[in-house]
């Protein structure tokens, strides 16, 4: 109970700093004027204005929401340290992985506050444009996954944020987060590497590696844009990505932790 109470307290501090970063508000701000510029893209095709509105939407939420989680999730740590407010904390009875444990929900909570708002934009944009709420369900659905995915990117920024400047935690994060949107292409240099003659059996193994050990991002996106054709997704499959994203955030918060046990504050 005291541990929840001081993960609680770690992470409403840090959800009422988070929120009042001018950054943030840059950031939000930059997404919505990209989401209104997709009403004229859709404008500009032939019966797929609504389609590519949608698309559009969901790319700029899920692209900002990831800005804003590898921009201020890799500060998390280093922000404490450049304060000085590091020391105050070590030196009160609260444990280095509860002190980890609440940045990250509090910024969780600060990302889901701010796709939530997004979203409502979104939603709001396509009423006017089709003066219907037929999108409002898959929306909401594919959204969530959103959520889900922006999750994992900040457990990879709290993971980094606990041993890189903040400078290499943004490189580190974003270059993992696009590796995992690029499974399907470990199928294709494994498929390659198979034959000598354009790729050597390294590479093959390479492809393994990373397949196996990268969080697959792209079966996310592949089920997102199921929701929004209408098309089933079994619950089974949710289920099994939901869990599958809570396991990798575990595992990058319990290295987290230890990171931060270790480590020495100067």
């Amino acid at each position: 109970m005291r541990s929840i109470n001081v993960i609680k307290a770690i992470a409403l501090n840090t959800f009422r700093e988070t929120v009042r970063d001018r950054v943030l508000y840059a950031i939000v701000i930059f997404a919505l004027l990209a989401t209104l510029a997709g009403v004229i893209f859709g404008q500009l095709s032939a019966d797929q204005d609504l389609r590519i509105l949608e698309d559009l939407g969901l790319s700029v939420i899920t692209l900002f929401g990831g800005v804003i989680a590898v921009f201020i999730g890799t500060t998390l740590v280093f922000k404490e340290i450049d304060r000085r407010t590091i020391f105050l904390i070590v030196t009160k009875p609260i444990a280095r992985w509860e002190f980890v444990t609440g940045k990250f929900f509090g910024l969780a909570l600060c990302v889901l506050v701010t796709n939530f708002a997004m979203g409502l934009f979104f939603l709001g944009v396509i009423w006017f444009q089709t003066a219907n709420f037929n999108s409002a369900l898959p929306l909401f659905y594919a959204l969530s996954l959103v959520y889900v995915e922006l999750v994992l990117v900040i457990a990879m920024a709290t993971f980094f944020s606990t041993f890189c400047t903040p400078l290499m935690s943004m490189i580190f994060t974003t270059g993992l987060w696009t590796v995992g949107h690029l499974s399907f292409s470990f199928d294709m240099l494994k498929e390659l590497a198979r034959d000598p003659k354009h790729l050597s059996k390294s590479t093959e193994i390479l492809a393994i590696v990373l397949q196996n050990t990268m969080p697959d991002l792209a079966k996310l996106t592949v089920i997102r844009s199921n929701f929004m054709d209408n098309v089933f997704v079994p619950n089974s499959a949710i289920l099994y990505l939901i869990l599958y994203i809570a396991a990798y955030v575990v595992f990058l918060l319990t290295l987290s932790s230890m990171i931060a046990e270790r480590r020495e504050f100067s």
